[in-house]
């Protein structure tokens, strides 16, 4: 099964990160997602895990920038995997293949504690990506 997926949600934890023999740089992180559902009992909150794999330059920038907490809206292909725990009782994973990612805002940690707020994060993203443009000195061009 696989399906496209919008996910907003915190990072679990720090993105790990690693080669492929061929050189592409992956990072995998989790992310937690809540919801609220009504029941006879009152509200019910939920929260559901996903397990996201990044590949090159995104991987790279969220190696950088991601950190556990981090508020973040994925976009990717969602796929299932069954394992079994250490006790041999059958499990689900959801599994998402990276294919777009925003910084949400800032985690509740960020905004208490005077962190860096995700419009700073951001920020300095789009600062990175600019600093690597080399600028054309104004010439004219003949076609």
């Amino acid at each position: 099964m696989s399906a496209n997926v919008s996910i907003l949600g915190n990072l679990g934890r720090a993105p790990e990160t690693r080669f492929t023999p061929d050189g592409t740089f992956i990072a995998n992180f989790s992310i937690a997602s809540n919801s609220v559902r009504n029941s006879p009992q009152g509200k019910i909150e939920e929260t559901d895990w996903f397990r996201v794999t990044a590949f090159g330059n995104q991987a790279r920038t969220l190696a950088k920038y991601a950190k556990k907490g981090t508020r973040m809206l994925v976009q990717g292909k969602l796929t299932t995997g069954a394992w079994l725990t250490r006790e041999g009782v059958p499990q689900v994973s959801a599994d998402v293949l990276l294919q777009d990612f925003q910084f949400a805002g800032g985690n509740e940690k960020e905004e208490t504690n005077g962190g860096a707020s995700a419009e700073e994060t951001e920020h300095s993203v789009e600062t990175e990506i600019a600093s690597d443009i080399q600028e054309i000195p104004n010439q004219e061009l003949s076609y």
